[in-house]
């Protein structure tokens, strides 16, 4: 586990430098000001991130909301497990952050993918802590 930490988060403070300017850019870019919720999608899981994608949009309704979604969403998590910047952020992973165990939940059918999704991972939307 340690080496899968060490590939996202490097000890070097000039690549994590590097990196929180480029996650800032890219932040900057669509404004993230100008939004109430950002869902990043960070696998190649193209039937996962459609059905995360849509419970999203039914969840959101007329707010205000953007996704992120494969390496450019990794790149933010990466920075986001270090510091939570923002509580407008939301990861649309099982195992993402390093150290969340959602998928284990759903291997061992204690929870629907469904359930996951719409309880957990966007329990949030609606709810009124974002």
């Amino acid at each position: 586990m340690q080496d899968e930490i060490a590939t996202h988060v490097s000890c070097d403070s000039s690549a994590t430098i590097k990196l929180a300017h480029h996650v800032r850019t890219m932040l900057e870019t669509i404004n993230l000001d100008s939004i109430d919720h950002l869902l990043l999608l960070p696998h190649d899981d193209t039937q996962f991130n459609a059905s995360v994608r849509s419970a999203f949009n039914l969840k959101i309704g007329s707010r205000r909301g953007a996704v992120i979604e494969g390496l450019q969403a990794l790149e933010i998590i990466t920075l986001y497990s270090m510091y939570a910047f923002s509580s407008k952020i939301i990861i649309g992973s099982l195992d993402l952050p390093h150290g969340r165990k959602l998928r284990n939940l759903l291997d061992g059918g204690l929870a629907t993918e469904e359930e996951l999704v719409n309880d957990v991972l966007l329990g949030e939307i609606g709810q009124g802590f974002c």
